[in-house]
């Protein structure tokens, strides 16, 4: 989730919206933008910290994306503290003074960091806590490249490129090829309750409130945005999607600068992807999609 404006694709019960209390448990406190060497493989009972810092240098050093030497990444032991967390650290604008989007947030990127549900990281599969945490992080190089203007980009973009760091991290650390995970999406969309002829259109969850509307629907939402983003990688590169990002310093609608970045009008994009996802996500009795390779 990016700076609290989104739903987390993993819903949690709903969260109290009490001011902070001293009797909630701390967060731990853990450095994301040290230079020192991480480990490169993970046991399966790894703590979060060691979580953190393996993904985050995959992230630094293996992809190339900015992480700001202040960030943090807090894991909070339970509801109250993430809760209070937040409150302490950013007041009641942590959220952009919405508290609705919270309840469902197992992880939270925001100006000065990430917060996490250490309960449920407590809980999740390895390579799902692994998945998480390297989605939060990429939120918070979306943050330094876009120098906190990123919710000008269109929604699915941002969504979609941290759901491809966190499958590239996985592949990194020798958890789960890039290929399995991709193909896990393909299976989900193909078989999603609503056709793939009736996903809304990345133009339409290019915007916040109707991300949040849709996103209940995970192939049509993080599935269709993860498979954009790549679609657009293969297309153009990483150094592209990477300046497209850094635009939104600049120009009050990052999508005037679509063209200089990608070398394809934005229209003309979407309507290429939404033959490739159509092409891809309804595939033929008794097939199986192919995975496309890591660009």
């Amino acid at each position: 989730m990016m700076r609290a404006l989104l739903a987390a694709p993993i819903l949690l019960g709903s969260l109290a919206l009490a001011g902070p209390s001293p009797a909630a448990p701390p967060c731990g406190e853990h450095e994301i933008g040290s230079r020192a060497a991480a480990p490169r493989a993970l046991r399966e009972d790894a703590p979060p910290a060691e979580i953190i810092a393996a993904a985050a240098s995959m992230i630094r050093d293996q992809l190339g994306l900015p992480f700001s030497p202040a960030y943090k990444a807090y894991v909070c032991s339970d509801e109250a503290a993430f809760t209070e967390g937040l409150l302490r650290h950013l007041g009641v604008r942590a959220v952009g003074s919405d508290w609705r989007v919270v309840p469902a947030a197992v992880g939270i990127a925001t100006p000065v960091g990430v917060f996490f549900r250490g309960d449920y990281l407590a809980r999740t599969a390895p390579r799902r806590r692994v998945t998480l945490v390297a989605h939060e992080l990429a939120h918070l190089c979306q943050q330094d490249l876009a120098k906190h203007r990123e919710d000008r980009l269109p929604v699915w973009l941002v969504e979609g490129h941290a759901d491809w760091v966190a499958y590239q991290v996985l592949d990194l650390l020798g958890l789960q090829a890039y290929e399995t995970s991709r193909a896990s999406v393909v299976r989900a969309i193909a078989g999603a309750v609503t056709p793939v002829e009736h996903f809304p259109d990345l133009d339409t969850l290019a915007d916040h409130e109707v991300w949040n509307r849709s996103v209940r629907s995970v192939p049509a939402t993080y599935g269709q945005a993860f498979l954009a983003v790549e679609y657009l990688i293969e297309r153009s590169s990483r150094a592209a999607l990477v300046k497209f990002m850094g635009s939104a310093v600049e120009a009050d609608n990052p999508r005037d600068r679509w063209v200089e970045a990608f070398s394809i009008p934005y229209r003309e994009f979407m309507d290429d992807f939404r033959a490739h996802l159509r092409r891809i996500g309804r595939p033929p009795s008794g097939s199986t999609a192919e995975p496309k390779p890591v660009p």
